[in-house]
């Protein structure tokens, strides 16, 4: 009978075990859906980044470049959303401010064009303000579009060319755009042409994975987003899903095989696309001071 008795138990008690690890997986998971759909899309990083080249040893002091990216303006990501970002670009004090594309997110349902241009026209660079198309650039009449809001907005749209910049002291900085890889039509031999070998070159497209076909040339950094970092990602695992032309490169620095000189960098966006999600993901604005040889 005790024998009996000790098996209802331990069945009671593998029950209740059992409804208790339920409830905490059920709040765990409520917890996770309420951070990454409320609160971290809302969040945002000012990462930095020191690069060092001896291309640019003639600058007294490092060139700040300010890189943001993937804003995917529409009801998930708004101005508001938008003038922190710019807020904060403008406290960085940068000499060169890049956006790596994917302004809006569905052109055909955006009708802000002019409020758009005021926010962005209010962004302040020393020297430059340029910008690449993104795939969501070029859909529902957005390639026009946004070239006329870029270029209202005194960007300088990169679309497979170029733009050098005279740093004084015989230094100079090319920057170097292509269309988007996955809607446009990237040239990345126009865009390179007349580049010299002896200048820093920036090269910017809105896909990381051009960095394959890119290394080919004399280039020192590459700037990219698209990827938004998989957007979601899994601990010790990494994202599992990311787009077309982000399989390889997906979020942060990476040294580039087969071009010694050539770093690449990864933004993972400010806004969201499909799903309004993000963990382990926070939106960020990159800071790269660029400069001279590294004294340590």
């Amino acid at each position: 009978m005790g024998f009996i008795k000790g098996i209802f138990r331990l069945i009671g008690y593998i029950i209740k075990l059992a409804l208790e690890i339920t409830a905490f997986l059920i709040i765990l998971g409520l917890c996770l859906f309420g951070y990454s759909k409320y609160i971290e899309p809302e969040l945002l990083l000012v990462h930095e980044e020191a690069i060092f080249s001896d291309r640019m040893k003639q600058t007294a002091e490092p060139i700040k470049i300010v890189q943001f990216s993937d804003t995917h303006l529409g009801k998930d990501y708004t101005l508001e959303n938008l003038k922190k970002v710019i807020q904060k670009v403008n406290a960085a004090n940068p000499d060169i401010i890049v956006f790596t594309g994917d302004l809006i997110d569905n052109n055909a349902k955006y009708d802000e064009t002019e409020a758009v241009i005021k926010e962005l026209s209010s962004l302040k660079a020393k020297l430059c303000k340029v910008a690449v198309y993104g795939n969501h650039d070029h859909g529902g009449n957005g390639t026009k579009r946004y070239k006329k809001i870029m270029e209202a907005a005194d960007f300088i749209l990169l679309n497979n060319a170029n733009y050098k910049i005279d740093l004084g002291n015989n230094q100079k900085i090319n920057l170097i755009g292509i269309d988007d890889m996955l809607l446009g039509s990237p040239d990345i031999k126009k865009a390179t042409k007349s580049i010299n070998l002896d200048e820093y070159n920036l090269f910017i497209s809105h896909a990381p994975d051009a960095a394959d076909e890119v290394k080919a040339y004399p280039i020192d950094l590459q700037l990219s987003g698209h990827s938004h970092g998989g957007q979601v990602a899994i601990p010790f695992i990494g994202a599992p899903f990311t787009p077309p032309y982000a399989k390889k490169y997906i979020k942060g620095m990476y040294d580039i095989p087969g071009n010694d000189r050539m770093k690449l960098y990864v933004n993972c966006g400010l806004g969201t696309s499909q799903l309004r999600y993000r963990f382990l993901n926070v939106p960020e604005i990159t800071v790269l001071k660029v400069g001279g040889v590294s004294k340590n």
